[in-house]
């Protein structure tokens, strides 16, 4: 019992299994795609379009290929008991500059049905500390995905 105690203490094999229930980091942003789409409970076909369109840009994907990734997410989110595996992954690969990226994009599909529910708001207040990103670039983020869907501003290019 002292030796499990140890090993624990020392990390051999809490960390590695911690890592092992990590999702890839593909289903990790698609799974905060779709959480974003059902923020204010009624997803939509053009919320799923739009996800589309930027799970194809973002990870060079045909059609296909994004449904395919939406369905093994929308598997793997009710497998999980939240968003927890998702934004723990996120939070620890990306950098601020990619999870600014994400941020944008989470913002152009809360935006994009033109009525930003209190819900929604709430949610992504909640995402940029379960991401670990300030709230000024939570609220650039915001503000870059307005002009975006304005016309007024080129979507980011993944990087």
């Amino acid at each position: 019992m002292f030796q499990s105690f140890k090993s624990l203490l020392q990390g051999s094999g809490s960390a590695r299994r911690l890592t092992e229930h990590l999702p890839d980091m593909t289903v990790a942003v698609c799974a905060l795609l779709l959480e974003a789409a059902e923020a204010d409970n009624d997803f939509t076909a053009e919320e799923r379009t739009l996800i589309a369109r930027q799970l194809q840009q973002r990870f060079g994907l045909d059609a296909g290929g994004a449904e395919a990734l939406m369905r093994e997410t929308e598997q793997q989110r009710a497998a999980a008991a939240d968003a927890w595996p998702f934004t723990h992954a996120i939070r620890k690969a990306y950098s601020p500059e990619q999870k600014q990226e994400l941020l944008v994009l989470i913002w152009q599909i809360l935006l994009s049905d033109k009525n930003l529910t209190a819900h929604e708001e709430q949610w992504a207040r909640r995402l940029h500390e379960m991401l670990a990103v300030n709230q000024s670039l939570l609220m650039e983020a915001k503000q870059q995905a307005r002009q975006i869907l304005a016309g007024l501003a080129p979507a980011p290019a993944p990087a």
